[in-house]
């Protein structure tokens, strides 16, 4: 992916259709837009006006205009025996599984407690997500399995667009090989029929809450799960739902599993941080061209210093907290792996954090900037030399390139698209009426996009883990 997909995208506009108040329309090719059941066709009048003076360009040779006029029929007496639309079966959510709340499109399932919505403003936030990842991360996985070995059948779980099955589909292409198969899981039918693209594609419309899924024991060899944290919640209060748990019974001897995730709420990125022993050097590489830092035990954090982050912070760990959702599946997910030993083998992962803007620190040069904007003035010193040389820093420091300061833009972008699409959870908690909330949204975009308002070192924080079928 070049730096250039990641220009700020034009500000989406949301548009809503509404019903004309008239009930009185032109014949042909104009139709009435309110609800067929209650507009019925009264009666039609033809005039004829090839006697006017006026212009009739567009009306037709003869001249003559019908005018169907309709009228709004009677409600029907509500019957005792509830119908279909209304029945609250699964069949029924399944067919029909949207509603419209608060200007935007969500599951319409109340036994799903996922709170984000699930319209086109949402999907392409994920998107970009989606997008950004792949590039922090260099490929469309991490898994290093599949250098000599290309799965052939691959499952990617809550694929929502199917955007990450598409570029995989694509990175396998260019490298040779266009056989490898995909399947999109998910509640509700979001995905593109990627077969249109060349894909070998097949959508699986399943709710994650209730396994088994249905396909066959051992039927892929890859299987990718991308932000399910709030899937996971969904399931409800007694109901575990762990994508590692279930899904190995769907993984074949020695296929390969791999999970991103993304923390929900935000930390600062101290100076001077370090990559740590045992580190690929391939991640450093891939860490120093796109001005990202790589995540390791001693890696060192403080609290979030921008004044509407800390307010997100509170209310969003209060409402995910409510939910029984976790706020920080980074720290957790290697646990999950670890915990099955049994299960899986090669276990393995990779963290990052993106930076939401230019940083003082590195600006300043203290210690902390990535290392492609350092100069390698130590090699070849002693040791005392080698120690002085952080002095040199604050002047060999140079500036982001654009690449890297869109990528970070990019990431911010998806932050503030995320605390738009929490905004009814986060309303709630924050106790504040819906003007109040305005001017908070008005006052955060202004200070995080104009004043440079997260210079101290706030971060996305993101990971991915991997490992094997034993």
């Amino acid at each position: 992916m070049e730096g250039s997909a990641y220009q700020e995208p034009a500000t989406l506009q949301r548009t809503r259709t509404q019903s004309p108040d008239s009930t009185t329309f032109l014949s042909g090719n104009h139709k009435p837009t309110r609800s067929a059941s209650r507009l019925v066709k009264s009666h039609t009048t033809t005039y004829d006006s090839s006697n006017t003076n006026q212009n009739n360009e567009g009306i037709g040779d003869s001249g003559k205009v019908s005018v169907v006029h309709y009228e709004v029929a009677p409600k029907k007496e509500a019957s005792s025996r509830p119908s279909r639309s209304m029945d609250s079966t699964h069949d029924d959510y399944k067919t029909t599984p949207f509603a419209y709340r608060h200007g935007r499109r969500y599951l319409r399932d109340p036994s799903i407690a996922y709170p984000l919505p699930v319209d086109l403003v949402e999907l392409h936030r994920q998107n970009l997500r989606t997008l950004l990842l792949i590039h922090v991360f260099g490929t469309p996985f991490c898994a290093p399995f599949f250098q000599h070995r290309t799965p052939r059948k691959v499952l990617e779980i809550a694929c929502g667009s199917a955007l990450w099955s598409s570029c995989a589909h694509d990175f396998f292409k260019r490298e040779g090989h266009s056989e490898v198969s995909f399947t999109g899981l998910d509640i509700a039918p979001l995905a593109p029929d990627l077969r249109k693209q060349g894909v070998n594609w097949r959508f699986v419309q399943h709710d994650l809450r209730k396994p088994p899924f249905p396909f066959d024991d051992g039927e892929f060899d890859f299987i990718f799960v991308k932000d399910t944290v709030f899937c996971a919640g969904a399931a409800g209060v007694g109901v575990e739902l762990n994508p590692l748990t279930e899904l190995v019974r769907y993984l074949a001897p020695g296929g390969v599993i791999e999970v991103w995730e993304s923390d929900l709420l935000f930390r600062c990125l101290l100076p001077a941080p370090s990559t740590g022993p045992g580190v690929r050097k391939d991640d450093v590489k891939q860490a120093e061209s796109t001005g990202t830092y790589l995540i390791c035990a001693g890696t060192p954090f403080a609290k979030a210093q921008n004044k509407y982050l800390q307010d997100y912070n509170v209310w969003a760990e209060k409402a995910i907290d409510k939910m029984d959702f976790t706020a920080a599946p980074c720290a957790l997910m290697g646990l999950t792996f670890s915990s099955e030993p049994e299960v899986y083998s090669s276990v393995d992962s990779r963290r990052i954090a993106i930076p939401l803007g230019e940083l003082r620190w590195e600006r300043e040069g203290i210690g902390g900037a990535p290392p492609s904007l350092k100069k390698k003035t130590s090699r070849g010193k002693s040791d005392s030399q080698k120690a002085s040389s952080s002095q040199e820093l604050r002047v060999t420091c140079e500036p982001l390139t654009p690449d890297q300061l869109d990528l970070r833009r990019t990431a911010l972008l998806t932050v503030l698209g995320l605390i738009e699409s929490l905004e009814p959870l986060l309303m709630k908690e924050s106790g504040k009426k819906q003007d109040e909330w305005n001017r908070w949204w008005a006052a955060l975009n202004t200070d995080v996009l104009e004043r440079n308002g997260l210079s101290n070192g706030e971060c996305l924080e993101v990971g991915a883990w991997w490992a094997r079928k034993v």
